[in-house]
C-alpha cells in the first residue's frame, strides 16, 4: 500500500515510547524530512493525479459541456503566476495522461519520491527509519541534494495553490450547491506530526506539551468546535465500536490496561483493550456488512459518541493547526483563524505569501483545497527541519540512532499522520513481548459502517 512508511514511522514512535528511547536531534529531524517528503509526494499525485481529474477537460465535457463553454471564455485571475490563460486551458492541463499539468505532477512525485529515499532507504517500505532514530548515513550531501529537490518543488507548489485557487472558486461561482457536495458537520480529527526534537521525550507523562510542540498541531474538532490539541485527552477518548463489522465483541475478554501511565482511566473499548475476534457471515445490509470497525471519540460532555472524520489528512491538520494557533516557525505562523506562509525565492519565482484561512464549510471541494496548501505547508516544515539538520551536521552532531531495550512491561503509543488522515499505533508488552499491538490508520475512521448506536461512517453520511 501508499502508507508503508507512514506505518513505519508510527511503529518506530510507539516503540520509542515503549522503550524509553529518545533518538539524536538528527534522527528526529530524519523522521520529519522523510515524511513531509511523503507529504509532498502523496499529496502532488492525489490532487492532479487523482481527485482534479473530477475538473478535468475530459470529465467535464462529457457531464457538463455548458460548463466548459464557460470555462472558455473564463479569464485566469492567476495566469501570470501558472500560465494557464483561462480555466478551461486548466482543465486541459489535468487531461489524465496527456495534460501537461497531469504529466508534470508524475515527474514531481519522482523527485519527492527520491527525498524521502535519502533518508527512509525505500519508499513506500523504508529500510532506515528504525525505533531509535535513522539508520542511514546523513552527511552534508544527503542534505543538499535533499534541499536541491526541495527547491524545485517550491517552483511547483507556487504554482500549484493559485492555479487550483482559480479552479475551485470558478466551479463553486458557476455550480449553485456545489457546496454542499460532500458536506458533513465539522468533526476532525488529527494527531498531529512532526515532533520537535527539542521538546520531545517520547514520555507518555510528558505528551501534553511535547505534543502541542509539533509542527501540525494535533486537535478534536466537533460541531465546529476546537475541543482538545492534548494528545494525553485526545488517546482516553477513543472508542473501538463495532455495530455492523464481522468481528464479536471482546467485552468478556481479559482487560490489558485499566490505567495509564498518568493514573487515568481507560476504557474497555480503548485500544489497548481492543481484541480481535473475526466472525465471518454473510453480507447483511441490515445488521452485519464491513470488515472494518468503527473507531469514534467520545465527548464526555454530552455522554456521546462522535463520528469524525479525518478531512482527507489535509483539511484536518489545517484546521486544527489554524485554530490552536501555536504554530510559529519563521516560514508559517497559525493565526487562530488562518494560517499565514512565506515560501523563499526560488528558482523561476520569486518569494511568495500564501494564507489558508478556515473555510466555513468542511465539503469536497475545500478537502481538495487544503491539500493544496498543505502541499505547500510541509514544504516549508521540511525547509525549516533541513535547516536544523544541517546546523546538527556542521556541528558535528552527526549521530541520528540510539541504543535501545525491549523492556519487560510496557504500553505505549505513537500518533502520527498519514499523508490521507489519522494513525496510531496502540501497544501492550508483558513478559518481554508484544501482548497487544492495534494500529489504526485512516480507513476505519473514514470508512467505518454504522456503529453500536446506529451512526453511520463518514463516507457512508457522505453520500
Amino acid at each position: 500500500g501508499i502508507c508503508g512508511d507512514n506505518h513505519c514511522t508510527c511503529s518506530c514512535l510507539n516503540q520509542n515510547m515503549a522503550y524509553g528511547v529518545k533518538p539524536p536531534a538528527l534522527g528526529d529531524l530524519a523522521f520529519n524530512l522523510a515524511e513531509t517528503a511523503d507529504y509532498i509526494f502523496d499529496h502532488a499525485i492525489f490532487n492532479d493525479c487523482m481527485a482534479n481529474v473530477d475538473f478535468c477537460e475530459q470529465m467535464v465535457k462529457d457531464t457538463n459541456p455548458t460548463l466548459l463553454a464557460t470555462a472558455e471564455k473564463t479569464s485566469s485571475p492567476h495566469k501570470d503566476i501558472h500560465g494557464y490563460n483561462t480555466i478551461a486551458d486548466i482543465m486541459r492541463a489535468l487531461n489524465p495522461f496527456t495534460g501537461s499539468f497531469y504529466l508534470e505532477t508524475l515527474q514531481v512525485a519522482r523527485y519527492t519520491r527520491e527525498m524521502y529515499c535519502l533518508f527512509g532507504g525505500r519508499h513506500t517500505h523504508p529500510s532506515t527509519i528504525v525505533p531509535g532514530g535513522c539508520s542511514a548515513d546523513i552527511t552534508h550531501q544527503t542534505l543538499t541534494d535533499y534541499y536541491v529537490r526541495l527547491m524545485r518543488y517550491f517552483d511547483y507548489v507556487k504554482r500549484v495553490v493559485p492555479m487550483h485557487d482559480d479552479l475551485y472558486d470558478f466551479f463553486l461561482q458557476e455550480l449553485p450547491g456545489y457546496d454542499m457536495v460532500g458536506y458533513r458537520d465539522t468533526n476532525l480529527v488529527n494527531w498531529g506530526s512532526f515532533d520537535d526534537p527539542d521538546y520531545v521525550d517520547y514520555d507518555y507523562r510528558n505528551m501534553t506539551n511535547w505534543g502541542r510542540k509539533r509542527y501540525i498541531t494535533p486537535g478534536v474538532a466537533i460541531n465546529g468546535e476546537l475541543v482538545s490539541t492534548d494528545l494525553v485527552e485526545i488517546n482516553l477518548m477513543i472508542r473501538i465500536l463495532l455495530g455492523s463489522s464481522y468481528f464479536d465483541s471482546w467485552e468478556n475478554e481479559p482487560t490489558f490496561v485499566t490505567q495509564d501511565p498518568l493514573g487515568n482511566p481507560v476504557d474497555k473499548n480503548h485500544p489497548w483493550n481492543k481484541q480481535t475476534l473475526p466472525k465471518p457471515q454473510k453480507r447483511d445490509f441490515a445488521d452485519k456488512y464491513s470488515w472494518v470497525v468503527s473507531p469514534r471519540i467520545y465527548d464526555k460532555r454530552t455522554d456521546t459518541h462522535v463520528c469524525c472524520d479525518t478531512g482527507g489528512g489535509p483539511f484536518a491538520r489545517q484546521w486544527c493547526t489554524a485554530k490552536a494557533g501555536l504554530v510559529d516557525f519563521g516560514y508559517a505562523k497559525a493565526t487562530g483563524e488562518s494560517i499565514q506562509m512565506v515560501l523563499p525565492k526560488s528558482a523561476s519565482l520569486p518569494e511568495m505569501e500564501l494564507e489558508w484561512k478556515v473555510p466555513e464549510k468542511s465539503n469536497a471541494i475545500e478537502r481538495d483545497r487544503a491539500r493544496s496548501y498543505h502541499q505547500a505547508y510541509s514544504a516549508l516544515i521540511a525547509l525549516h527541519c533541513l535547516e536544523r539538520a544541517l546546523k546538527e551536521v556542521r556541528a558535528g552532531r552527526t549521530k541520528s540512532w540510539n541504543e535501545f531495550k525491549v523492556p519487560e512491561q510496557a504500553i505505549s503509543v505513537g500518533f502520527h499522520e498519514a499523508a490521507r488522515g489519522v494513525l496510531s499505533h496502540h501497544m501492550v508488552i508483558r513478559d518481554g513481548k508484544i501482548a497487544n499491538y492495534q494500529p489504526y490508520p485512516p480507513t476505519p475512521w473514514n470508512a467505518s459502517p454504522r456503529d453500536t448506536y446506529g451512526t453511520p461512517g463518514p463516507y457512508e453520511d457522505a453520500v
